[in-house]
């Protein structure tokens, strides 16, 4: 139920909105981190399997 309501209000939101929330938490999240840790993350992402091309394109659209 907590997963529709977030789809939800995401689907209100503008591009631009959306880019500066995802900027935010991605922020927030690393800021936890090491920088090790933060590399290692940022290249799993980058050159990671299936799920990552998944969350890349969802960022895309």
């Amino acid at each position: 139920m907590a997963k529709d309501k977030i789809a939800e209000i995401l689907s209100d939101l503008t591009p631009a909105v959306k880019r500066e929330l995802l900027d935010g938490l991605v922020k927030s999240l690393l800021s936890e981190l090491i920088e090790t840790e933060k590399k290692e993350l940022l290249q799993k992402i980058v050159s990671g399997g299936r799920e990552n091309r998944q969350m890349i394109d969802m960022v895309e659209h």
